[in-house]
């Protein structure tokens, strides 16, 4: 089971900003914070530590298609959270990924929508079947 994601962000306070407003819907809070960290929390289930990212290494960016960390992904508990996600991400004018909110075809059930933080550091909201975590083979 996972604790937590810590993110290595380039401004701060911009990505707590960002990470506030977006999640606010699935409850997700400010915990806590420090110049070297801020913590948000659904109080549940989901922790997103943020931190600024050292200076020798803020020109090297970030790309979810290098190395590391791709995504992550936030379960919901329903398709019309997803839904409710997309329209608070349009209020926002935050651009969505691909053409989401939309049901992917290689698991049943899994309706997804996805975004990117300043960062681009890519933030996926996702309802799935309650077998999807089941063995394939």
């Amino acid at each position: 089971m996972f604790s937590h994601v810590e993110l290595n962000v380039s401004d701060l306070s911009r990505s707590v900003t960002f990470y506030r407003t977006t999640l606010a819907p699935l409850g997700f809070l400010e915990a806590d914070s420090s110049q070297v960290y801020a913590r948000l929390t659904n109080g549940r289930d989901a922790v997103v530590v943020l931190c600024p990212v050292e200076p020798a290494h803020a020109a090297s960016g970030y790309h979810r298609h290098a190395i590391g960390l791709s995504h992550f992904a936030i379960a919901v508990a329903s398709k019309q959270l997803v839904d409710d996600m997309a329209a608070h991400l349009d209020h926002l004018s935050v651009d969505l990924l691909g053409d989401g909110p939309i049901e992917l075809g290689y698991r049943r059930g899994y309706y997804t929508l996805a975004f990117e933080d300043p960062d681009r550091i890519m933030i996926e909201i996702v309802h799935h079947d309650p077998h999807y975590f089941a063995p394939t083979r």
